[in-house]
């Protein structure tokens, strides 16, 4: 017993990275990583093209956005989080750049989108009293379960923070009766995405 005490913390690192390692952590990290940055690299070259070519691009998004109903836009924004986010959230975020002080309606679509994430995972815990479809969806979405199995809060917080679907994440880890309350607090990271994508998208768009 005193040996379990008095071991050091380095050792438990060193069995988490090597765990990690063999996992596949660090290479879907790697992974992940490098698709936002080709989608950053994407949006840049394909901006300053149309920027060059074709239009100014503050002129193209007033026109592309200015007869689209805000709260139509909030509303879909909204179902699209708590169902599964079939639409990227960050056309969302390049929309807010419409009004006159953005940052407001980031920081609603940030808050819509965790609470997408609570009802994801509530649809998910309900689904799971359903044989058959809880066994669909399991089979269905095997791969996500597999890496919540191996990763835990980790692939929660990737989830928030990268280009994976995050509803459907939610919803699996609902599924999979995962702790709320770590999974409230971990959920946390998607509002902090807003803000870094909406640093990012906008000083992109103000190239």
């Amino acid at each position: 017993m005193q040996e379990i005490i008095n071991r050091p913390p380095t050792n438990n690192m060193l069995r988490r990275h090597r765990y990690y390692a063999k996992s596949g952590f660090y290479s879907f990290l790697i992974k992940n990583t490098i698709k936002v940055l080709v989608i950053v690299a994407a949006i840049i070259v394909t901006l300053l093209a149309v920027e060059k070519w074709i239009i100014d691009t503050d002129v193209f998004f007033e026109y592309l956005f200015r007869d689209l109903n805000n709260g139509l836009v909030i509303a879909v924004f909204g179902i699209s989080q708590a169902l599964l986010g079939f639409i990227p959230p960050d056309l969302f975020i390049i929309w807010s750049r419409k009004f006159e002080n953005p940052w407001p309606i980031v920081s609603l679509l940030a808050i819509l989108s965790y609470i997408g994430g609570i009802v994801s995972f509530s649809l998910g815990m309900k689904i799971q009293t359903i044989p058959r479809i809880s066994q669909y969806i399991s089979v269905r979405f095997k791969n996500t379960s597999s890496k919540v199995r191996r990763w835990g809060g980790l692939f929660i917080v990737l989830a928030a923070l990268f280009p994976i679907p995050y509803s459907t994440v939610c919803f699996i880890i609902g599924m999979m009766k995962y702790p709320f309350k770590l999974f409230i607090w971990l959920g946390l990271f998607r509002i902090l995405r807003f803000f870094i994508y909406g640093l990012v998208l906008f000083g992109i768009l103000s190239l």
